[in-house]
């Protein structure tokens, strides 16, 4: 099949390339490296264009599948720069569907849409009714929490996600962990989320290009488990054998008490926990020199 990814030296785009290519399709990969920095992805694609689906560009052209995955993705960031949240995730993906044909778009969401608490997550929900509007067919992945590795590809840009955070700590990249806010009503009073090793969503991914739309509001991807911040944090190690430095510090605006999958996904199959997922993101970690 002839696929299009965008955003595809970044963390999930570099997995998505690298399995779509085992599968045998033929891979155009655009990016712009928002990052200053970027996954090799040369040995996973058939063609690469440094494009911004923001810009407008000539139309490009019929794919058998388009896989979106270019956007800015901070939540912090976006409370300060709501203009180019909506600029990026929900115009980007606009000028993407008018622009290049396909019968089967496939769009990466987010959990965050349920609570619509910021710039980010208002811009993903955007996008969403604009797929729904304009696409021939469609599959909306809101995904849950990112994590774990191939052993190659990794996370870009300023570490936000936890499980990276406590994998640089628990290898000596990091001081410390931050726990934002611990007066929640869970558990243990820290936030609760759902978390996905790349691999599996990487595969549900493709799962997606292969066998069509399914036209739905959207599908989750995650692990239908949530585990709160705490609770990540002893994983991490518990499976490391590395103490991990906490400090408290007060709640970030825009984060949500809990977010856990409420119906997983058709095209998820689950193969990894959330120990692989603490494992192999450290010995990534403690592998590398960034």
């Amino acid at each position: 099949m002839k696929v299009l990814v965008t955003g595809a030296t970044g963390y999930i785009g570099s997995h998505v390339c690298k399995l779509l290519k085992e599968r045998g399709h033929w891979i155009n990969a655009w990016d712009i490296n928002i990052h200053g920095e970027h996954n090799y992805i040369g040995e996973y694609i058939d063609m690469f264009e440094a494009v911004d689906v923001t810009d407008r560009f000539a139309v490009h052209g019929t794919y058998d599948a388009v896989v979106h995955l270019a956007g800015r993705g901070v939540v912090p960031q976006s409370l300060k720069e709501p203009t180019e949240y909506y600029r990026v995730n929900t115009m980007g993906t606009a000028n993407l569907l008018d622009k290049v044909k396909t019968p089967n778009f496939i769009f990466a969401s987010t959990s965050s849409a349920w609570e619509m608490a910021s710039p980010y997550a208002r811009s993903k929900v955007g996008a969403e009714d604009i797929i729904k509007e304009k696409s021939n067919g469609y599959t909306i992945f809101r995904f849950f929490n990112v994590s774990g590795t191939d052993g190659i590809n990794r996370q870009l840009g300023v570490p936000t996600h936890l499980i990276r955070v406590a994998a640089m700590a628990a290898a000596g990249k990091l001081a410390k962990v931050s726990i934002f806010g611990n007066s929640y009503n869970t558990r243990d009073g820290t936030c609760i989320r759902d978390y996905i090793h790349v691999i599996d969503l990487a595969n549900a991914i493709v799962k997606a290009v292969e066998n069509g739309p399914l036209n739905t509001n959207y599908e989750c991807l995650g692990s239908n488990t949530g585990y709160s911040v705490l609770e990540v944090l002893d994983t991490m190690e518990k499976v490391t054998g590395k103490k991990i430095e906490r400090a408290l510090a007060p709640r970030r605006t825009g984060d949500a008490v809990s977010s856990v999958v409420d119906s997983l996904s058709k095209y998820a199959t689950l193969t990894k926990t959330i120990e692989d997922m603490c494992l192999d993101q450290y010995n990534l970690e403690i592998n590398s020199s960034v």
